[in-house]
């Protein structure tokens, strides 16, 4: 077999073999609680974790929660494992498409295929999953001076954590409820997850809730959180202006308000925040929403945002909790 088709070759174990099913063969175990369309979290009993996606080339590939080194694609998970060389690695996977006669291939898949992402989906929630709860303080966050009651408050469970650099991760969710992103923030600093895309972040909706804040970020839907309390409010992060697909997945929030909710759009007031309230509204008022009120409601103060309010009234009234002024 020439170059070229030695090459041919590793690229259609890349593509032909489900590596769920491979791994499971390893003695990997599907967690279908943490899985999703677009994303397997495997787990073997020597603790190992794995996440597998499929890359928008249709590369099976995989990552390796607990361990930066073991990620890639099949050839990558055997060579890790067995530390063989290419020729060894063809050997063992031509039994897995048909390529010897004792064959490994599954008479029925064993496992669904993964939807392919655009975004790299496996790393993201591989970067999650190593990602810590938030404990009970952290530095950045105490900077700003988000109190350690809101971070407990149960509509923000697991809304938060901290990653090996010690940055707050606010993970965003697509319209399948999957992670597909997050914002990182800490001193100094403000990033999105690499290879992710943005969603909505949000606290956790409960049935009775009557109000919607949606904010430009997690930190100013935490700010607005503390200046007016967490009772019958729901809070969203867009982390910047808006995409076309964000825009979907604000309408499909605010018609999942209950009736006679009133949705506020708690932007900065700056031209920015200005320019994306409008954005918000406008299209909000695409989607059918006759019971609900839309509010814009800017923080006082050109360029102020809602972090500032809350830092500005701590300092003038220090021993009073904002949400109880």
């Amino acid at each position: 077999m020439g170059i070229s088709g030695r090459s041919d070759e590793l690229n259609g174990f890349k593509t032909q073999i489900n590596l769920c099913e491979f791994a499971a063969d390893r003695g990997f175990v599907l967690d279908r609680r943490h899985s999703s369309r677009s994303s397997a979290v495997m787990r073997h009993p020597s603790g190992d974790k794995i996440i597998v996606a499929r890359a928008a080339n249709r590369h099976w590939i995989y990552f390796n929660v607990h361990d930066d080194r073991d990620q890639g694609t099949i050839i990558d998970f055997l060579q890790y494992r067995d530390r063989l060389t290419l020729g060894g690695v063809r050997k063992a996977l031509r039994s897995w498409t048909g390529g010897s006669s004792t064959a490994n291939i599954p008479t029925q898949p064993l496992f669904e295929d993964l939807v392919p992402s655009e975004h790299d989906a496996g790393r993201v929630l591989a970067t999650w999953m190593r990602a810590q709860p938030i404990p009970g303080a952290h530095a950045y966050l105490e900077q700003r001076h988000i109190s350690r009651q809101v971070l407990a408050d149960p509509i923000f469970a697991d809304r938060i954590r901290i990653d090996g650099r010690r940055n707050a991760l606010f993970p965003h969710w697509n319209s399948d409820a999957e992670i597909c992103g997050f914002e990182v923030k800490n001193a100094g600093f403000t990033g999105f997850a690499p290879g992710g895309v943005k969603g909505l972040w949000a606290s956790r909706p409960r049935p009775n809730d009557c109000e919607l804040y949606i904010c430009e970020t997690a930190i100013d839907a935490l700010s607005a959180a503390q200046l007016f309390g967490t009772e019958r409010k729901r809070f969203l992060s867009t982390a910047g202006q808006v995409s076309p697909y964000q825009s979907e997945l604000l309408r499909s929030a605010a018609t999942k308000m209950p009736p006679g909710s009133t949705i506020l759009l708690a932007t900065d007031n700056d031209p920015a925040g200005r320019k994306l309230a409008y954005a918000i509204q406008t299209s909000l008022a695409a989607a059918d929403l006759p019971d609900k009120q839309i509010v814009t409601r800017l923080p006082e103060g050109e360029g102020a945002d809602w972090n500032d309010v809350l830092r500005q009234r701590l300092e003038n009234h220090p021993a009073v909790p904002p949400a109880l002024e």
